[in-house]
């Protein structure tokens, strides 16, 4: 009874917030605390926008959910279709160069439409899918294997405004496509998104996006929802009456697949960009920002290489370039996504995250100094004058303040970046407005131009810089702010930053070199065309957000209800053969419980154990009747499982909690998790049978186990290093958790020693027996990066190379190498590898086995570790 209790208190307990609920015609508007006005405006954007979404793709889900989430200084948002139909809606817009690479003039307005076509494009189902999963308790939804999950929702994005949405970037579309041409991604490769790529997700998003978008320009849009109506048919493709098979691709365009993805390839080769002179290569980079400093040319950037993939390291940092010959005069590492230079000192504007929140921080990067921390979106620096811009996700209003100054600025609106100079201060809108004010915060100038601008506005002398979408082409311009006139320095170019140096033009574009392309800094003479006004003005959006009808609710009573309607009733079956071949046979029934958010769920399995002596005769006996209660939260900071199967009293109790980040400097930053994990016996894996959304997974040793570690992630020599260190408390009896015998050390060093090669050292002690410490220690090299794809795609091949390690496998201390190949599987991402270990346990002093090696296979995660499935002795 009190663990009946308990598990009661504990599901409360998780339904519990602090906020509000309103009920408008077509969703429910979950919000928090001080949230209500935004939530009456989502409200009203939703109702306003949702049949032209639904008439976009041909589906009208039904009433769903919206929940707004305020996680800090972090954008996103996502759809859960599978549960209940939930839309989550992060409170923060992207700001600086995240806002070039999602350009939404309304965050609220066109997130709603990308999340809401998700929505109406994976739910999408027939009369037999809805029946099958009424009667079998388990959502049957065809589009969730679409080709085009994010294609259309990008291009629903952009749909509605030329100002909006990623399809309407040509830096991120259009251009992108162009200079992919001489290495352009397969629609198999774009799939599985390779992380050595530095294009990553705009392989997933905006190239599918272009493709989905060139079909519907070249056959309707009308031919589009035909194919994503026969793409969500229960049996998909196949003709009742006439038994044949039907190609989707041919029915609704009247082409194959690869016909059509030809076609679309090779009208890209109509579009002409011109390009100055290429001083810098970055390939398989970012160039996100650049400068001019002093006699120099400083660019942030981000370079990918083989170990991006094995273990997430990504160079960054600045290159300062001399303007005569362009060779990096400095490197300076640096974790930042904005940064300004004022004199010989560095500023850089850093994210880190503490609990469940995400804030900015701008750094004095060469004193290493935080300056400033919280809801930051962009700062600028003049001779030591710091000016930082802060947005108020509730009143929806940015305030420009001066650090230890008495300047203060308010501003209706999101402010996404900003730049001073000793006189002035200019910023850029969301809505592309860009504004400049005196030092007295008066409003001296005001450019209200709806066309999409490019990441950055800045000041140069009495010049306001910044680019312009017209078309395909990202255009450079700059603003006099004593004549009030416009200046445009080039035409037909593609580009994400220009700065002026010394009277010419420099910016970032592509290149199309190596097997991923990358970007470049080029030059280019200026073109000065003097200009009253800008040209070319996007006309308004074809939105208009009208006022709707809502109620208050009580978010309590909602919750609960919305708790205790099942999202899972499956039936399911699972046997034993027995060592006599007698068979057990389970059946059960796995009911689900879930909370709004689909981060909290509650399962409850009856099973029925049925005994059949002989396999081959139908007498079954009952066995018995179990009942398995599980519990799974899945915060952001914080995990906590617990699962109990009565009569038997089989039991699993995990949790785990991330204790905050603490920022040493901007590239050094340190986490504490605690785990912990109580198992009536350490095989327990009943959770991967009696429910479908499984267990925590808390690293254990034995039944019992208490673990406390450290993560640092920090710069060795300008590349990425993450240090791990942790001390576990493990036993299979409870009452000899912290005593010697039961506690372990375990250390991992995890290194890029360049853009090809990795180190990784793990080491893992029992302090009762130290002797007996095991050790992996590895260095695996990049030999080859070509690439190939089997099977029509659905294998990839890549990075290749060896592996050279020590290793003591069962206590035999070796040296190993392998030979890996770097293979995705339908997007999962393995390292089948063959190789040799080598025991040295005579150079040790131990004594020598019956064998001198071992030829061996093994596959991996990575292409470190040693991984032995099978092997020849010798």
């Amino acid at each position: 009874m009190k663990k009946a209790l308990s598990f009661v208190v504990v599901v409360f307990l998780s339904l519990l917030t602090f906020g509000g609920v309103l009920h408008f015609e077509h969703a429910d508007i979950v919000y928090p605390e001080a949230y209500l006005d935004v939530a009456v405006k989502v409200g009203n954007i939703f109702e306003s926008v949702r049949q032209d979404v639904v008439n976009l793709v041909g589906y009208d889900p039904g009433r769903i959910t919206i929940v707004l989430q305020d996680k800090g200084a972090i954008s996103n948002g996502y759809t859960q279709v599978i549960l209940h139909k939930t839309i989550v809606l992060y409170v923060w817009p992207p700001e600086g160069y995240m806002h070039f690479y999602l350009p939404l003039e309304d965050w609220y307005t066109y997130l709603i439409i990308h999340e809401f076509a998700h929505m109406c494009h994976l739910s999408y189902q027939d009369n037999w899918a809805k029946f099958l999963s009424l009667i079998t308790g388990i959502p049957y939804l065809p589009q969730l294997s679409s080709p085009f999950v994010e294609g259309t929702t990008v291009f629903a994005e952009s749909s509605f405004s030329l100002s909006s949405g990623r399809l309407n970037n040509p830096f991120f579309s259009s251009g992108l496509y162009y200079y992919s041409l001489p290495n352009f991604p397969s629609f198999n490769y774009k799939e599985i998104i390779p992380q050595d790529d530095y294009r990553g997700g705009l392989l997933y998003y905006n190239l599918t996006a272009g493709f989905y978008k060139y079909l519907v320009d070249t056959y309707g849009l009308e031919q589009m929802k035909k194919f994503l109506a026969k793409t969500s048919e229960t049996i998909p493709f196949y003709e009742i009456y006439g038994k044949e098979v039907t190609d989707p691709y041919e029915y609704a365009f009247g082409k194959k697949f690869d016909e059509l993805y030809t076609d679309w390839i090779m009208s890209l080769t109509k579009l002409d960009y011109e390009q100055g002179k290429l001083i810098y290569q970055l390939r398989n980079s970012y160039a996100i920002r650049l400068d001019s400093v002093g006699n120099d040319l400083a660019v942030l950037r981000q370079s990918f290489g083989a170990v991006t993939s094995y273990v997430g390291s990504v160079e960054s940092g600045v290159l300062m370039l001399d303007d005569l010959n362009f060779k990096v005069e400095k490197d300076i590492s640096l974790n930042a996504y904005d940064v300004k230079y004022d004199g010989n000192k560095v500023y850089a504007l850093t994210t880190s995250q503490i609990f469940d929140k995400y804030e900015n921080k701008v750094w004095n990067v060469t004193s290493n100094k935080m300056i400033a921390s919280g809801y930051i979106t962009s700062f600028g620096v003049k001779k030591g004058k710091i000016y930082v811009s802060y947005y108020d996700t509730k009143t929806l209003k940015s305030k420009i303040r001066q650090i230890n100054g008495n300047f203060e600025y308010t501003y209706d609106g999101y402010i996404r970046t900003m730049d001073v100079s000793e006189d002035y201060i200019a910023f850029l809108t969301i809505d592309n407005k860009i504004v400049v004010l005196d030092k007295n915060g008066n409003e001296i100038a005001k450019i209200e131009d709806r066309n999409m601008k490019g990441p950055f506005v800045k000041i140069s002398e009495k010049r306001i810089l910044f680019s312009r979408v017209e078309g395909n082409y990202i255009i450079p311009y700059y603003y006099n702010i004593e004549n009030g006139k416009f200046y445009k320095l080039a035409d037909k170019l593609l580009l994400s930053d220009f700065t002026i140096h010394k009277d010419e033009l420099y910016y970032v574009s592509y290149i199309p070199y190596g097997k991923t392309g990358g970007m470049g800094i080029y030059k280019t003479k200026i073109e000065l065309q003097e200009l009253a006004q800008l040209p070319n003005q996007n006309p308004p959006s074809d939105i208009v957000i009208e006022q709707n009808e809502y109620q208050k609710g009580n978010e309590l009573t909602f919750r609960i209800g919305t708790f205790l309607r099942p999202v899972t009733w499956a039936p399911m079956y699972t046997s034993q053969v027995q060592d006599d071949d007698s068979v057990i046979h389970n059946l059960y029934i796995i009911f689900t419980f879930a909370n709004v958010e689909n981060d909290t769920f509650v399962v409850l399995t009856p099973i029925l154990d049925v005994f059949q002596q002989d396999p081959n005769s139908f007498d079954f006996s009952i066995l018995g009747f179990r009942q398995f209660a599980g519990f799974l939260a899945m915060k952001d900071f914080w995990g906590f499982s617990a699962s109990y199967v009565y009569p038997t009293n089989d039991y699993n109790l995990s949790g785990q909690l991330t204790l905050g980040g603490l920022d040493l400097s901007p590239n050094t930053t340190m986490y504490a998790i605690t785990g912990a994990s109580f198992k009536s016996n350490k095989d327990y894996a009943l959770d991967s049978i009696f429910s479908l959304i499984g267990g925590l997974d808390v690293p254990s040793i034995e039944a019992n186990t208490v673990s406390f570690g450290i993560y640092t992630f920090t710069n060795l020599f300008s590349r990425q290093m993450r240090i791990a260190n942790w001390i576990i408390a493990s036993s299979e009896n409870l009452n000899n958790l912290f005593t010697l015998d039961s506690l372990y050390t375990q250390n991992s060093l995890l290194l890029a020693l360049n853009n090809d090669t990795s180190f990784l050292g793990l080491v893992t002690t029992k302090l009762s027996e130290p002797v007996k410490t095991e050790y992996d220690v590895s260095v695996a090299l990049t030999l080859f990066k070509d690439s190939a794809e089997l099977f029509g795609g659905q294998v990839l091949l890549k990075n290749s190379g060896v592996t050279l390690g020590l290793a003591n496998p069962a206590n035999i201390h070796g040296f190993y190498s392998h030979f890996f190949l770097e293979t995705y599987f339908s997007g999962l991402k393995l390292y089948p590898n063959v190789g040799v270990f080598l025991q040295m346990m005579d150079l040790y002093g131990f004594e020598k086995p019956d064998f001198n090696g071992i030829l061996y296979f093994g596959i991996g995660l990575s292409p470190h570790l040693l991984n032995i499935i099978s092997g020849i002795p010798f």
